[in-house]
């Protein structure tokens, strides 16, 4: 995949349904995860620090995933912010995973909703997996490139 390959069409296309798919899951996650939230809210109890995290990791998914989109934002510079969220989901996962993973629903709603919630945060973590290695891929391969933002573009001398 060359530099062209990325700045042609296709690759904003599949770029713009890797940052959507992002998006959508991490939302998601969001609201099965701040179901719960909220009914602890009701009860008066305090919030259980497992959903936090997840409904924090899903908005900062949210946040950064369109913030991504934008078509001016260079997408070199911030490969390492996709590998801490892709750690950021693999907690999540794990987390989720010990508790629900060997848990058998027999009919209960809740337990597959987790269950189910549990799989959306395997996906997003291979998604931001995947916005990771390209993003570090594009950096290492075009770190050298000279443009306006190094200060060391050529100038046009047409």
């Amino acid at each position: 995949m060359s530099l062209k390959t990325i700045e042609t069409l296709t690759g904003k296309i599949i770029l713009g349904i890797l940052r959507l798919l992002q998006l959508v899951l991490a939302c998601a996650v969001i609201g099965l995860y701040g179901k719960y939230l909220s009914r602890a809210t009701d009860a008066h109890e305090h919030a259980d620090g497992r959903w936090v995290w997840a409904v924090v990791v899903g908005g900062l998914s949210a946040l950064t995933a369109i913030i991504y989109s934008l078509p001016f934002f260079p997408l070199r510079f911030f490969f390492i912010w996709d590998i801490l969220l892709f750690i950021f989901w693999l907690t999540v996962f794990a987390i989720f995973a010990s508790l629900y993973m060997h848990e058998d629903p027999e009919g209960n709603y809740d337990i597959e909703q987790m269950r189910d919630a549990m799989w959306l945060d395997l996906v997003n973590w291979i998604l931001w997996l995947i916005s990771s290695c390209v993003e570090f891929w594009y950096f290492w391969r075009y770190r050298h490139q000279r443009t306006m933002l190094t200060g060391r573009a050529r100038e046009n001398k047409a």
